[in-house]
């Protein structure tokens, strides 16, 4: 009986270090994976490229960084944390509208407010 508890325990402590293991080299590479996007947008930024082309590409990035930001480093991916993407979904769409509104009404005007001769 003795035997088998050892064995089960050292069984769980290989099982927490391989998921541990693999935790911590998922961190690395989303680390890295940001770090080659930074340089990215940096590139872009230096090679002088036409600003039509850059803005809308680093701001994909910073898209991309945001997600692998929750998705990873903030565990957004157990499932224990429903509550807090609820949230953060809420917030996205309040926030875009925010901004869709915002260039609706700044670039194309506002058709209720616009006078007619």
């Amino acid at each position: 009986m003795s035997q088998q508890l050892n064995h089960d325990a050292q069984a769980l402590r290989d099982y927490k270090k391989r998921k541990s293991t693999k935790e911590m080299r998922m961190q690395v590479t989303n680390f890295a994976i940001m770090i080659f996007v930074t340089f990215i947008a940096f590139a872009l930024v230096a090679a002088e490229l036409p600003k039509e082309f850059v803005i809308p590409v680093i701001l994909g990035l910073a898209v991309l960084q945001v997600v692998l930001q929750f998705y990873y480093f903030m565990h957004m991916k157990a499932e224990k944390h429903g509550i807090s993407k609820l949230f953060m979904i809420t917030g996205v769409f309040f926030g875009l509208s925010f901004i869709v509104t915002f260039i609706y009404i700044v670039w194309l005007g506002d058709p209720l407010f616009v006078k007619t001769k």
